[in-house]
């Protein structure tokens, strides 16, 4: 990439962080200033009866949002610790309200660092270890999807001996806000839903064609004869064993004992290297990287092949090779829609703009070999 591409990147880089610090800052002494306002009760000299009333209708937050702040207001009055991982970032309000369910006087010094640096579903997953679900639910029900409204509105709810949790925020039906409304989700992100219930238990919520309900009632009725007390769960799990032992038997192009060797060294992470000395570290979409690419006489042994996720090895295979020639091998190249991760080489011969194909031994000198387990 071109130095002074690098220098600007670099430079921007530097003043997003500086952005970054001072929003985290700015959040902390929010969360600081709203505690001594509700301490001094001030919202009731304005009217309000509730901190959450004033939140939402005077400063205009979404009740999503003002739920959040009070939340982290009220935690950080009882827990001056707090501060300190909000200003720097080591919690966020989303790991905050996880952290409010289960934080008391005895358990603070403790519990505390557990939160740091994690995601929302993170931090669910250790707040339903430390106060697990009473009754984690056993049915598999199948609902039919009915449109939601995405107003919020907070109803009462029991909360446990020491937490600071305010009610939960349902959507109630018939209500709308505009500051909480989201477009409609767009065909193919549909995303599952893992909901923490104990230490090794989480509910899974799914959307599901009526052909993969058929399947598996017939996959539960034919397992019935060898198990007859098969569950959902152990029949999913047996056809993921399967579909796993299928994939480990797939040839690949660099060989099995080369794969394992490298998948071992780089710890089954991304190995690309970033602007600030560390790694990618993604685990999702990987696949073997030639260093020096094959297109160009690179072997196949462990000192030349890396791990990188599918959008770094197209990466390095658009910085081994220029983009004017691997957009003959992406679909939309980098002026249309744009190639993503996850598309395969395609269009192969298609006319480059000299008037001529070019694909050496008839195909694209980048080929990512995917990871299946070995």
């Amino acid at each position: 990439m071109h130095e002074n591409a690098i220098h600007a990147a670099r430079r921007i880089l530097h003043h997003h962080t500086d952005l970054l610090r001072t929003e985290r800052s700015c959040v902390a002494d929010l969360l600081l200033s709203i505690a001594e306002f509700e301490e001094r009760g001030l919202h009731r000299a304005l009217g309000h009866a509730t901190l959450f009333d004033y939140l939402h209708r005077s400063l205009s937050m979404s009740k999503g949002m003002a739920h959040y702040r009070m939340v982290g207001a009220r935690l950080i009055r009882r827990f001056a610790e707090v501060e300190g991982p909000v200003r720097d970032g080591r919690l966020c309000l989303t790991t905050v309200v996880e952290l409010a369910r289960v934080m008391t006087e005895e358990n603070r010094s403790e519990v505390l660092p557990r939160f740091f640096g994690l995601s929302r579903q993170e931090a669910r997953q250790v707040a339903v270890e430390l106060d697990p679900v009473a009754v984690v639910p056993r049915r598999t029900i199948v609902s039919t999807p009915v449109p939601v409204t995405v107003g919020v509105e907070v109803q009462d709810r029991p909360s446990g001996p020491g937490s600071t949790v305010e009610p939960e925020l349902t959507r109630p039906e018939g209500m709308k806000s505009a500051c909480d409304a989201r477009p409609d989700p767009l065909p193919g992100t549909v995303r599952s839903m893992v909901v923490p219930m104990t230490a090794t238990e989480s509910r899974l919520h799914i959307t599901v064609s009526r052909e993969f309900l058929a399947l598996l009632r017939r996959a539960k009725a034919g397992e019935s004869h060898r198990n007859p007390d098969a569950t959902d769960e152990k029949v999913l799990k047996l056809a993921l064993e399967t579909l796993l032992e299928k994939q480990s038997k797939r040839k690949a192009c660099v060989p099995a004992r080369v794969k394992r060797e490298v998948v071992k060294r780089d710890e089954g992470k991304c190995q690309w290297e970033l602007a600030d000395g560390g790694v990618c570290g993604s685990t999702v979409k990987l696949e073997v990287d030639h260093v020096v690419p094959r297109g160009k006489g690179g072997p196949d042994t462990v000192d030349n092949c890396r791990i990188l996720c599918k959008g770094h090895n197209l990466e390095a295979a658009r910085r081994a090779y220029g983009d004017e020639v691997m957009d003959l091998f992406t679909q939309g190249g980098t002026n249309g829609r744009g190639a993503t991760a996850g598309e395969r080489v395609a269009r192969y011969g298609r006319l480059s703009g000299r008037g001529h194909a070019w694909a050496p031994h008839g195909r694209s000198p980048w080929r990512g070999v995917s990871l299946a387990p070995e």
